[in-house]
C-alpha cells in the first residue's frame, strides 16, 4: 500500500480577481504542468483545485494531476463567501478520503493550501471552519493560507492551522505566482519526505508560524 496526500488548492475567484483573472489561469496552468510532468508528486499528492466567490466550484475533484488533460478555465467574480467554501471542502474531502482509500491508499491527513485576496464577507464563516477543522472529525485537515492583495492578515491568522503566508507588498499577480511556487515546493518535499514538509521561504511572503492546535 503506498501513501497519499489528499490537497486541496482552494483559490479566491471574487471579483477583486477580475483584473488578475489571465494571470491566474496562466498560473494554475503553471501548476498543472509542474505536477502532470513529475510522476512522484503527482502519485503521492492528489490534488483538488476549488475556486470560490458567490459560489463554490470544483474545478478538478481529486485526481491524479498527470492524468488529468488541461486546467480548466476559471471565471472570477461574485463576493468572497468563506463559510460555503469550508462547508463545501469537508464535503469533498469525506468522499475523496473513502474513495482513496477503496483504491488502497494510505491516506495522509489532508492538507487545504487557502488563497486569498480579499476578506470574508459573509458573517458567520466561522461556524463552517470550526466543524471543518474540528479534532474530532478524523479528517480534519491541514490549512495552509496566503494572503495577499486586500486579505486580512488577522482573519487568516483564525485560518491557519498549520502555517501562513501573508504578501510583503508585491502586487497581486507577482504574490499569486509565488504563492503556487511555494505551494508546488511544499508538495516536492513532501513528497520526498512521505510527510507534510512545508516550503517556508516563499518569495515575496512573511512566512508567519502558527500555534500548533491539531496533532498529525
Amino acid at each position: 500500500m503506498s501513501d497519499c496526500l489528499p490537497t486541496y488548492v482552494v483559490i479566491d475567484a471574487s471579483s477583486s480577481m477580475k483584473p488578475h483573472e489571465a494571470v491566474l489561469n496562466a498560473t494554475l496552468a503553471r501548476l498543472h504542468y509542474n505536477l502532470a510532468v513529475n510522476p512522484r508528486v503527482s502519485e503521492f499528492a492528489r490534488v483538488s483545485v476549488v475556486a470560490f466567490s458567490t459560489d463554490v466550484h470544483v474545478v478538478i475533484p481529486m485526481s491524479d494531476m498527470e492524468q488529468v488533460p488541461a486546467m480548466p478555465e476559471v471565471i472570477c467574480g461574485g463576493r468572497t463567501e468563506y463559510g460555503k467554501t469550508f462547508d463545501r471542502v469537508r464535503q469533498c474531502i469525506e468522499q475523496d478520503v473513502r474513495d482513496l482509500r477503496s483504491q488502497n491508499f494510505g491516506v495522509l491527513r489532508p492538507t487545504v493550501f487557502f488563497l486569498t485576496d480579499g476578506s470574508p464577507t459573509d458573517a458567520h464563516w466561522q461556524n463552517s471552519f470550526r466543524t471543518l477543522v474540528d479534532r474530532k472529525w478524523p479528517r480534519h485537515p491541514h490549512v495552509i493560507a496566503y494572503g495577499f492583495g486586500g486579505a486580512n492578515r488577522a482573519v487568516l491568522e483564525k485560518v491557519a492551522t498549520k502555517a501562513l503566508f501573508i504578501a510583503d507588498g508585491s502586487d497581486t499577480e507577482t504574490a499569486l505566482s509565488g504563492a503556487i511556487s511555494g505551494l508546488l515546493n511544499t508538495l516536492i518535499a513532501s513528497s520526498r519526505s512521505g510527510h507534510m514538509e512545508i516550503a517556508t521561504n516563499v518569495t515575496g511572503f512573511e512566512y508567519v508560524q502558527v500555534a500548533q492546535e491539531f496533532v498529525d
